[in-house]
């Protein structure tokens, strides 16, 4: 891919891919760190702009699985660190607030879904991919997008019935 093309998919879904970063990440400087690594994937990939819908579908699939990578590094650098510091450390970081009070309790519970829910959430729900695009981008069969799916809506409500109480 060229820096012009990477231009046009950023300057067309820049807000999308930045957004759908956030989501999966929960963290502003890591959806950034998540978004660089992905603009830098799209250089390096051999892939050239199809439809606007194909085009889409696979800036986020390059999201995903960089998200996917960074994920999978973070658990196996906490499976060598894990009891290395006390829990008393990590009761002192502040937690960031959501900017609509009202959505606190519901990001947070998405944040607790593991990261095949969460993707499948957000791709649904916040970018309003049908369950046929999010199994292409997810590159799995739209089966499985949908148990995931109902799944992930089932932990969820379980979640924030518990947090009502």
């Amino acid at each position: 891919m060229t820096g012009t093309e990477l231009e046009k998919i950023i300057e067309e879904y820049g807000g999308t891919l930045s957004r759908f970063c956030y989501g999966l990440c929960k963290n502003e400087h890591d959806a950034q760190d998540l978004f660089q690594d992905t603009c830098e994937k799209l250089l390096k990939s051999k892939f050239s702009a199809g439809t606007p819908a194909q085009t889409r579908s696979f800036a986020l699939s390059v999201c995903l699985n960089a998200y996917r990578d960074r994920y999978r590094a973070r658990k196996r650098a906490a499976e060598q660190f894990s009891g290395a510091l006390p829990d008393e450390y990590f009761a002192r970081i502040p937690e960031k607030t959501a900017d609509k009070s009202e959505y606190d309790a519901l990001y947070k519970a998405i944040g607790k879904l593991s990261y095949k829910h969460r993707a499948v959430i957000a791709l649904c729900y916040l970018k309003d991919l049908t369950i046929k695009d999010a199994a292409s981008v997810l590159k799995v069969p739209v089966g499985t997008v949908k148990l995931r799916l109902n799944k992930a809506k089932r932990l969820l409500r379980e979640e924030m019935l518990k947090n009502e109480k």
